[in-house]
């Protein structure tokens, strides 16, 4: 069993994952999952994203097991626009902003000067936070494999508080994935977690919730919490600041 109810992000081989939509939903089942949220990556073309996404909505899961989409949209470029239909929110009860490698300003043509690259990051960010859409930021600041790297030490303070005080504000979650190190592979493990876990404590602090993932890639990932709830226990954070996703989409549900 896993030590949350629910993993709150995975990947099908139709949202660069390796596995099928069924071969997920049967491991999601198999390590007694209650809900598992299926990301439909927003950059495909509208029609093909919105067919994904009833795809997955439509998808059995048995009566123990609820599948869910989520939408998950790129951050296009420094001001935090998304790469978002808007008719796809209405059919994904979760949709997720992520920086990814087309992120113009952070990943594509970055400042060569670091005080302009983290004014972009930091407003990247915040824009995305004020997207009435947006459910929670995915992998947040997943920059360690971009053309100017930091690590999570160096992002500044007051910074990463301004991007808390917005999230707690329009109630928009922070992920915490078990697959965040793979970011920082110029940080040991060890490194990694420490910095990443005091960074989670800035957003703590500013009762900020929390979502965890996988962030699975195939089948066999799927379900697998353990790091992203090692790095909740080094920060200190409980299980009263990690969102109910169960909870939540029976909400989204009846709304």
């Amino acid at each position: 069993m896993t030590p949350f109810p629910y993993d709150a992000r995975v990947h099908t081989s139709a949202a660069g994952g390796r596995d099928g939509l069924m071969e997920t939903v049967r491991a999601a089942s198999a390590v007694g999952l209650d809900v598992v949220v299926i990301a439909a990556s927003a950059e495909i073309e509208g029609d093909e994203l919105r067919d994904r996404l009833r795809t997955i909505a439509a998808a059995d899961g048995g009566p123990a097991l609820t599948v869910a989409p989520g939408a998950l949209a790129g951050i296009t470029d420094q001001t935090g626009s998304l790469d978002l239909p808007e008719d796809a929110v209405g059919i994904a009860p979760i949709t997720y902003a992520t920086l990814t490698g087309r992120t113009r300003g952070i990943a594509v043509d970055p400042p060569a000067k670091k005080d302009r690259y983290i004014s972009n990051l930091l407003q990247a960010m915040l824009g995305a936070v004020a997207n009435p859409a947006v459910t929670a930021l995915a992998r947040p600041f997943n920059i360690g494999q971009f053309p100017a790297p930091l690590s999570p030490a160096q992002l500044p303070r007051g910074g990463l508080a301004e991007i808390a005080e917005a999230m707690a504000e329009r109630d928009v979650a922070f992920e915490v994935c078990s697959r965040m190190q793979w970011w920082f592979p110029e940080l040991s493990v060890a490194a990694f977690t420490a910095e990443y876990a005091e960074l989670l404590a800035v957003f703590a602090a500013h009762r900020v919730k929390f979502v965890v993932s996988s962030g699975a890639q195939c089948s066999d990932g799927v379900g697998n919490l353990a790091y992203a709830s090692r790095l909740l226990e080094e920060a200190g954070i409980g299980r009263s600041q990690v969102v109910d996703v169960p909870r939540l989409l029976k909400r989204t549900a009846a709304s």
